[in-house]
């Protein structure tokens, strides 16, 4: 049954006398009641509580319809005619509410309202990231990662890679972990852990530990601990073959070379990573320069590094 307050908010609407804020009512209401609760075509009929006068001509049409016969010579146009409208109009709104029903309680098909998430490593050191599943990434530089899907709602953990990162996949049996559309093939993991590198010339999986399945259009291969699988080109297969996993981790027994790179730019890289460190290179080294070696993610042995290099503390944190 119609909800009374619909009833007559839909009769001031047909009328063409609802204020600004009646309609916002009228329009939640409509989009939250049930299918059932919407009105029929004799309903939206018989909201119309006022009498109209029929004029001779109208009578007349209406004698000749019914029975065939004119009392007088005009018979109006279908558009003259006010029932046909009424009907019409009726009609046209039932549908135009059903579809505005229908396209605010059903889901639209690829609109999650998700939006892809980009993490980039223009540094030279590695960069450190926790995704929200608790999956931990180490992007090399010159990395980028996207997070393609939103972790807490769909049903698979997508992810796109550009260039080499070590992952620490968080173990989830229910939502698999896919790594897609990077390089020469598609990785799927459930909970594992793995170096990958992704580039336009060639894709390498390195295995430490768990599984996971690596495909290539119709062709796969099962990957497993200690093992790096490759994509081979020319032969249109997977390569499978022995690996060190050890040279393959997430780099942070790893030494960064520089030669004769600017202090500055080191900083400048070191901020970017631990932004909420807030380092600060002293102002008489800001044209120095630095010849070594740091690790590619530890802070506090790079600083301690720097900073004995040069016999003094050049790097504070604010």
């Amino acid at each position: 049954m119609m909800d009374p307050k619909l009833a007559t908010l839909y009769t001031k609407y047909l009328k063409g006398e609802l204020t600004p804020q009646e309609n916002t009512i009228f329009l939640d209401l409509l989009t939250s009641c049930d299918k059932d609760d919407l009105p029929d075509l004799e309903t939206v009929i018989a909201l119309e509580e006022g009498t109209f006068d029929l004029d001779q001509s109208t009578a007349d049409h209406i004698y000749y319809t019914i029975t065939g016969t004119e009392l007088s010579p005009e018979v109006r146009p279908i558009w003259k005619r006010w029932h046909v409208i009424v009907l019409a109009a009726a009609a046209l709104l039932l549908v135009g509410f059903a579809f505005l029903f229908l396209y605010k309680t059903q889901p639209l098909q690829g609109d999650s309202g998700y939006k892809v998430v980009k993490y980039s490593n223009p540094t030279k050191f590695v960069k450190q990231l926790t995704l929200s599943d608790g999956t931990r990434v180490s992007l090399r530089q010159g990395a980028c990662i996207e997070i393609l899907s939103d972790f807490n709602v769909d049903s698979l953990r997508r992810v796109k890679l550009s260039g080499e990162a070590f992952f620490e996949v968080a173990k989830n049996p229910d939502q698999a972990f896919v790594v897609v559309n990077s390089g020469d093939f598609d990785v799927r993991v459930l909970g594992t852990a793995f170096n990958l590198l992704c580039s336009p010339q060639r894709s390498r999986l390195v295995l430490n530990h768990g599984k996971v399945k690596v495909s290539h259009g119709h062709q796969f291969s099962i990957v497993h601990p200690g093992q790096q699988v490759a994509y081979d080109r020319d032969q249109g297969q997977f390569d499978v073959s022995p690996a060190d996993t050890v040279v393959s981790s997430n780099g942070k027994g790893d030494l960064l070379s520089f030669k004769n790179v600017p202090l500055s730019r080191i900083v400048a890289d070191l901020n970017n990573l631990y932004p909420d460190q807030n380092l600060r290179l002293i102002d008489s080294f800001q044209t120095a320069s630095f010849t070594g070696y740091l690790p590619a993610n530890d802070l506090d042995k790079s600083l301690t590094i720097l900073n004995t290099a040069f016999n003094q503390i050049i790097i504070h944190k604010k």
